[in-house]
């Protein structure tokens, strides 16, 4: 299994848009929650919470590594009922591609989770991106 989540969509928008839509609250519930917070600077924060299949509140949480604006943002990311050292670190990803622009997301680091709970969450997490992506483009296309 791999230790690497990357997706990828192409949307027609600018990167102006595509950063303001990862980067701004409002925009952000348009697409990902309504409780997604990603604060565009080094150090800022990041902030999901969210309930699990059973109703359970969760909460993911993590700091700003890099930003380069209208490029890509870095920041790491841990569940509130991961282990104490798991952490992953998450990356969007904007670039030209003619007309249109192509979001990569990257998120790595799936060795510091105990090895018994990986595959679930690297299966769990790209079926979330695919989701999150696909919803992205439909509001951005739309």
């Amino acid at each position: 299994m791999k230790d690497i989540i990357e997706e990828s969509i192409k949307i027609h928008a600018t990167a102006a848009e595509i950063w303001s839509a990862l980067t701004d609250t409002d925009e952000l519930e348009n697409w990902w929650s309504e409780d997604v917070v990603l604060e565009p600077k080094v150090g800022g924060k990041f902030r999901e919470a969210w309930e699990d299949d059973s109703g359970k509140a969760q909460l993911a949480s993590g700091k700003v590594l890099t930003v380069k604006a209208k490029q890509e943002i870095t920041f790491t990311w841990k569940e509130k009922d991961w282990v104490k050292d798991a952490e992953t670190r998450c990356t969007f990803r904007i670039q030209d591609d003619k007309s249109q622009r192509v979001l990569t997301v990257v998120h790595e680091g799936w060795n510091t989770l105990p090895e018994a709970k990986r595959a679930q969450a690297i299966k769990d997490f790209t079926i979330g991106w695919k989701y999150h992506l696909k919803e992205l483009k439909a509001y951005l296309d739309d």
